[in-house]
């Protein structure tokens, strides 16, 4: 599974180029980004997918010197059971 990169979000498509999982996240100020959305398709649930997608999003924005703000439920829960996130969470 490769994990694409795109423009304030990092996808998943599938074989034929559908994507099936998403996280969308919004710059806000000079420190700060949102995640608002996290989704994956049915068919990769209980794979790990939503996690990878959470860990991208932490990796990126501790290389730009970000907090986040976790607005997304999926994404909240991510931060709250993850220790390690401790440190980038607005």
């Amino acid at each position: 599974m490769e994990i694409l990169e795109g423009t304030n979000r990092f996808y998943v498509n599938d074989a034929d180029g559908n994507q099936v999982a998403e996280i969308v996240f919004v710059p806000t100020g000079d420190n700060l980004s949102i995640i608002e959305h996290t989704e994956v398709d049915p068919s990769l649930k209980g794979q790990g997918v939503g996690k990878k997608l959470v860990a991208k999003v932490v990796e990126k924005m501790r290389g730009e010197n970000r907090k986040i703000i976790p607005l997304c439920p999926f994404a909240k829960h991510e931060f709250d059971t993850t220790p390690a996130y401790a440190d980038i969470r607005a």
